[in-house]
């Protein structure tokens, strides 16, 4: 367990070194606006967040790590998202730690930061003795096993593209929040609601956008505080350009919606909705948001909420932490590191 610690330990190094180099952050925001210089940081913070001791070093206990050496010539071919900063990390360190060389193809709106931390990383990897390349590359070709993540329709592309190795696919999932009787709900609980659907503009699959009420919930309160604390979300040129195509739709189309000023508010069952909108549905019973759950697990990536327990739904999160996984949260719920392990038969 040495080694695997080390190269946690070792990733940590290098997203708290990227933390400091502000030409490279700015130079990231410029490349794409929506990396703003707030998102990066909560982006980063959360790596850290997971990376810590002793977090990170219980989750390595769930695995055997002794075959690794097996995968020393196989090479794992990532094509990595680039919604939010890092996204596509997650997967590249399980291949490290599985053995294998990896050859990442980033997405072109998040390369800056992603490859400084494959650089700096692979120069301390390789320093202390552990000699996994991770390459960047346009293409994957002659790699032996895949993971990629796309939208619904790449997913399709991918499925046929990768069909005679082993292959991960994600598609596209979203988040969702319920709360409780508003009566026992406060101030920080809006403001933590608001972490959970602002940060990242929404774009994040951890992102909520669909939130259950409670029948009879008054939204002023909740208004008032995101006014504070979230209405500046609106002076993001990308973002306002979101939310004014939206509002226009809504309006032309005679539809029913809520503008708090900074977002829609639609009553819709679908758990996606686009930036600058936020679906939500009420309940009676919360037998009702269970059902509604489990039915859409597919597409759902997280749930938080300021309730404790909600039937038949395990892993409920507390509002304000959707941006702040452990490293046991594998994207679509999928273990990623005993599918590299394994060499699955997916």
């Amino acid at each position: 367990m040495v080694r695997e610690n080390q190269i946690l330990q070792l990733l940590k190094q290098s997203i708290e070194k990227l933390s400091q180099q502000e030409e490279v952050l700015r130079f990231a925001e410029i490349k794409n606006p929506w990396f703003t210089q707030k998102n990066i940081t909560v982006a980063l913070d959360g790596w850290i967040h997971s990376l810590n001791d002793p977090t990170s070093s219980e989750w390595l206990k769930f695995y055997d790590f002794s075959s690794v050496n097996e995968n020393a010539n196989k090479k794992l071919g990532i094509i990595a998202a680039g919604n939010i900063p890092l996204v596509g990390l997650h997967d590249v360190l399980c291949g490290v730690l599985c053995g294998y060389t990896v050859w990442l193809k980033p997405s072109s709106d998040d390369e800056t930061l992603m490859k400084w931390v494959i650089s700096d990383w692979t120069a301390q990897l390789q320093q202390n003795s552990i000699w996994n390349a991770i390459e960047i590359v346009e293409q994957l070709k002659g790699i032996d096993a895949a993971i990629a993540t796309g939208n619904n329709n790449s997913a399709r592309y991918f499925e046929y593209y990768f069909r005679h190795i082993p292959h991960l696919l994600r598609n596209n999932r979203n988040s969702v929040a319920v709360l409780g009787p508003q009566d026992q709900l406060n101030e920080n609980d809006y403001i933590n609601l608001g972490l959970d659907v602002f940060q990242h503009f929404g774009l994040g699959c951890r992102n909520v956008t669909k939130v259950f009420l409670p029948v009879g919930f008054e939204f002023k309160p909740l208004f008032d505080v995101w006014e504070q604390h979230f209405a500046d979300t609106l002076f993001h040129n990308k973002y306002a350009n979101n939310y004014n195509y939206h509002k226009a739709l809504l309006l032309m189309n005679l539809d029913p919606h809520i503008d708090a000023g900074y977002i829609l508010m639609n009553e819709r069952t679908q758990i996606h909705s686009p930036v600058g909108v936020l679906n939500y549905s009420y309940y009676n019973d919360i037998q009702e948001v269970s059902a509604d759950l489990t039915h859409n697990k597919d597409v759902i990536q997280c749930v938080v909420s300021s309730l404790k327990a909600i039937p038949e739904i395990s892993n409920i999160l507390p509002l304000g932490t959707s941006q702040y996984p452990l490293l046991s949260d594998f994207a679509d719920g999928v273990d990623t590191v005993e599918f590299l392990l394994g060499n699955g038969d997916r």
